[in-house]
């Protein structure tokens, strides 16, 4: 059996996407079951019949590891995307180091616990983009520069007067926000003249090494220097792009198996002058779901079926085991 499990509080979130992905598996002569948490927790008979597991958001006991967890309520399926992998997505700090340590190009970047490394990497850049730990959609994300000698960020809704703390919590008092460590800023790409222009931002789809198809992320225009932020959860519009080169294909190949996603998404930014440069890599798992609203652009055809790749993965039958080669007898 393979199934598709969630927690009954994101089903509102998450309704689509099951939706699609069990259309999709039908579609293909195949069935997906979608199953709350809850209902998996009460049917433990019907839960050990699941071969293939599918997830999407849900909540684990605290302190309970997830993966382990997940084994016990299901104990002879095979989870599509490891838990361990859904971890590092999720952690953009821990995916930044495995990206870097792989050779992988990302831009420059500082994470660190220390105000004064935030603040000379800034002075170093101009701009920087100030990012949340973990996904937020770029919701949770600051470009922030010097003005008047004073550090200050802009969040897409206000302007602030920016405090780095070592630790402590995030607060705001009147128009100063105090930003706590661990901090993860990267440089704000982008072609700079006379003014700032526009970078490019590309989503590669890939699933099981190979890239599906390709969306790019856009703004009509530029008004604030949160605008460079393009997220679809910031306002930003979908397109489709049809090819790209072969630079920017291997870079997104390499990231997805650097990371170990098996479906998911791989974000680039480039500009005329450099890049492509990796961003982020997404995947289904139990904190996030990947953006599907491209699929309500009026472009939109079967062939960008995201949930329709991710069927044919699903139902493809595991490789057998390959036997060792045999060792000639020697004379």
């Amino acid at each position: 059996m393979i199934a598709c499990v969630f927690g009954r509080a994101f089903v509102p979130f998450v309704e689509k996407v099951v939706h699609d992905l069990r259309a999709a598996t039908a579609a293909l002569g195949g069935e997906m079951h979608a199953m709350t948490l809850e209902t998996a927790l009460a049917d433990p008979k019907r839960a050990a019949e699941v071969r293939r597991l599918y997830v999407l958001p849900l909540d684990a006991p605290a302190g309970t590891p997830p993966a382990l967890f997940m084994r016990e309520v299901f104990p002879h399926a095979e989870t599509v995307t490891s838990f361990a992998v859904q971890d590092l997505c999720w952690d953009k700090i821990a995916t930044q180091e495995v990206l870097v340590k792989r050779g992988v190009p990302v831009p420059d970047t500082v994470i660190s616990s220390e105000p004064e490394d935030v603040l000379q990497f800034v002075a170093e850049h101009e701009f920087a983009v100030l990012k949340q730990r973990h996904g937020c959609g770029g919701q949770g994300h600051l470009v922030v520069w010097f003005e008047d000698g004073e550090l200050v960020g802009d969040s897409g809704s206000h302007q602030y007067r920016i405090k780095l703390a070592s630790h402590g919590r995030l607060h705001l008092a009147g128009d100063q926000l105090t930003y706590p460590g661990p901090f993860y800023a990267q440089r704000l790409v982008a072609d700079v003249d006379r003014r700032l222009s526009p970078c490019q931002i590309l989503r590669a789809y890939i699933v099981d090494s190979q890239i599906a198809f390709w969306t790019e992320r856009y703004r009509d225009q530029y008004l604030r220097p949160s605008d460079w932020i393009v997220s679809a959860g910031r306002g930003a519009k979908y397109r489709f792009l049809h090819d790209l080169s072969e630079e920017a294909k291997k870079v997104a190949i390499r990231s997805a198996e650097v990371i170990g996603i098996r479906a998911g998404a791989v974000d680039l930014v480039r500009t005329g002058s450099a890049g492509p440069y990796v961003l982020e890599v997404e995947t289904d798992g139990h904190h996030t779901f990947v953006d599907r609203q491209f699929k309500h652009l009026p472009e939109y055809r079967d062939f960008f079926n995201l949930d329709r790749y991710i069927a044919e993965a699903l139902l493809a039958e595991p490789a057998p085991p390959q036997r060792p080669p045999m060792a000639k007898n020697s004379r």
